[in-house]
């Protein structure tokens, strides 16, 4: 079982705002969005002629058709490339992820067996490709991505909690944070979650952060941090409101449960869910290709305006503020060292049911109590844990 260290580097929101800073991404408020949509129609006739110039020469000419004569003597066309462009993605550093693009639509595969964990590598690979999704002069970026997983049965799990409290793990925690920050505040693509498998906790809030979410029917979702005494920090607690509203953003991160595709679209978690893999594929592939046909400024400009329906960048630093002080206490990480060494962070049944296996070795005799039948539940509940005190040990 990994060692964990004693100490805990306070991941705050500073160190956010610092990655933020580096990777030069636009956090956006009301008053900055009506501002940068002002002195976006003041220069539009500034640069118009400059526009339609570039874009008539680089994007609707790339090939120059001239005649010419071969060495048979015949009059021939040869195309002359006045350019090369290559507007693919980068190969993800740590191999993580892997790019399919059909004209202006990236499929991205997670590929980190056995359960696609928010490690280190993982994370650092996710927030490189966001990086590179950012529009800028001469770029072209594409209109929707799509995130998939490689994996049978997980879509993206859970952060890595042997990390947690490392160095390497706070930066890590600062990027996931960032991606969750890009895929706001890039306006100019469409992000869409493929769910088939498990996605719980910080795969889960990575996913909300997605502009849609399509399910197939393994797809099983959970924020479970509460159960153990933890908080959906990475912007589950706070995207979930806006997304299904108090009530059962309330339901579904209090009583850490994991629900699944047909309950997470009667949430309104998920846009869709599809009985079969293949429908689901078909179905997202479908949507993607079609949203891909349309000006990339008019869709720009939709998830433009939608964006006062997303939480602040200061609500979501708010969020940093209350994580860390509760990772560092030293009875968050004994349940930090409980759970890695009962799941192993693998594939095996702990694992696979995380939500509830937490909860059943955590507060065994709680639960005992409260099946029992014999007196009310609650009544139950304080007697178990007057006996043996509020924290479960795992038998």
């Amino acid at each position: 079982m990994p060692s964990l260290p004693t100490s805990f580097p306070l991941l705050t929101a500073g160190t956010i705002t610092s990655h933020i800073a580096a990777a030069d991404i636009p956090v956006f408020t009301t008053r900055s969005l009506a501002v940068h949509r002002a002195k976006r129609t003041q220069s539009k006739m500034q640069y118009s002629t400059a526009l339609i110039t570039l874009f008539t020469t680089f994007l609707l000419f790339p090939v120059v058709m001239c005649r010419g004569i071969d060495g048979h003597g015949s009059h021939t066309h040869r195309s002359i490339i006045l350019r090369k462009r290559d507007d693919s993605p980068p190969a993800s550093r740590n191999g993580k992820l892997s790019f399919a693009q059909t004209g202006n639509v990236v499929r991205v595969t997670v590929n980190n067996p056995p359960i696609n964990l928010l490690t280190t590598e993982l994370v650092s690979d996710l927030y490189e490709f966001l990086l590179w999704t950012q529009p800028g002069f001469g770029k072209i970026t594409p209109k929707v991505v799509i995130f998939s997983s490689a994996i049978p049965g997980f879509f993206i799990s859970h952060f890595d909690l042997s990390n947690l409290v490392t160095s390497a793990g706070q930066t890590a925690l600062a990027q996931l944070m960032t991606c969750g920050r890009l895929l706001q505040s890039v306006t100019s693509t469409v992000f869409i979650a493929e769910i088939n498998g498990r996605t719980f906790g910080g795969g889960q809030e990575l996913s909300s952060q997605m502009d849609m979410r399509f399910a197939g029917p393994q797809a099983i979702v959970s924020q479970y941090e509460n159960s153990v005494g933890f908080v959906a920090q990475a912007g589950g607690q706070i995207f979930l409101g806006s997304i299904i509203g108090k009530a059962r953003a309330l339901e579904h991160l209090l009583a850490s449960r994991q629900i699944n595709a047909e309950q997470g679209t009667d949430f309104g978690l998920f846009n869709n869910n599809y009985r079969d893999e293949a429908t689901l594929r078909r179905e997202v592939d479908g949507l993607a290709a079609r949203i891909g046909l349309f000006p990339q400024a008019a869709l720009n400009n939709t998830k433009f305006s939608l964006a006062f329906l997303s939480p602040t960048p200061q609500q979501l630093d708010e969020q940093i503020v209350t994580f860390s002080p509760i990772a560092a206490l030293p009875q968050s990480q004994e349940v930090i060292r409980e759970i890695i060494n009962e799941s192993d962070q693998s594939s095996n049944d702990y694992e696979r049911n995380i939500p509830n296996s937490g909860v059943q070795a955590l507060y065994s005799q709680e639960l005992s109590a409260m099946a029992d039948g014999g007196k009310n539940c609650l009544d139950a509940v304080s007697d178990a844990r007057g006996a043996t005190g509020w924290r479960r040990h795992i038998s």
